[in-house]
């Protein structure tokens, strides 16, 4: 059997079309969520800042690029993932394709963006089921940060794995043990009543909804305090 990496694994599912058309149309109903939590859109403001935490690989980077782009051709992009190979792959991606955008990825632990990105200087913060790769401890150093990255009316949307029920923590226990057997990953396991008690511990205010991906919700999360 011939060895492949995790990037190469989990890029057989997330480059597929079917996955990137199901982010597509989560990250607009994201944005449509926004009202419901009295916020405005701000994706066409001149000074537009986003940032996808966690690529996945080149085609997610692809997807979040012309999703920003086509809406606002001066926004200002920023892409981090922990792997080597999702990061070269993203640039490579860049420097052919999306050269004239303002878009800047970078190799990092998204526990350190804060050496990287300044104090409210994002408008929108993405990623996707990224949270389940951190502890505890470490998912609630996360979330002060994404918050202190925000603007003031800035947002952030995420599908999460958030089971509600003893079918969905089966499942949780399945998905934990393949990642960990296949992709050779640790995952940690949030229910969907711990995900809203962190949200909000970490001074959110958010709005959730099931997908189509058995027990992934999707969340919009704004600053609780303005």
């Amino acid at each position: 059997m011939i060895a492949m990496s995790y990037y190469t694994k989990w890029g057989m599912i997330i480059g597929s079309p079917i996955f990137q058309r199901f982010l597509r149309e989560n990250y607009a109903k994201g944005l449509s969520d926004l009202h419901l939590l009295k916020r405005e859109n701000p994706f066409f403001q001149s000074d537009f800042s986003s940032l996808l935490c966690g690529v996945g690989n080149a085609e997610t980077a692809r997807s979040f690029i012309e999703f920003v782009t086509n809406r606002n051709p001066n926004a200002h992009i920023f892409i981090i993932d922990l792997g080597t190979e999702q990061i070269d792959a993203v640039k490579k991606l860049v420097k052919h394709n999306f050269g004239k955008y303002d878009i800047k990825a970078q190799q990092m632990n998204a526990l350190d963006l804060t050496t990287w990105l300044k104090r409210s200087s994002l408008d929108w913060i993405e990623t996707d089921g990224f949270l389940e790769f951190f502890s505890p401890p470490q998912l609630q150093k996360l979330l002060k940060i994404w918050h202190t990255l925000l603007k003031k009316d800035g947002y952030i949307t995420i599908r999460e794995p958030a089971s509600d029920n003893i079918w969905e923590s089966v499942i949780d226990v399945l998905r934990v043990w393949m990642a960990k057997w296949w992709l050779g990953v640790r995952l940690y396991v949030y229910s969907l009543t711990d995900l809203k008690r962190i949200f909000h511990d970490s001074g959110f205010l958010f709005k959730t909804f099931p997908t189509k991906v058995p027990t992934f919700r999707r969340f919009t999360l704004v600053k609780s305090v303005l």
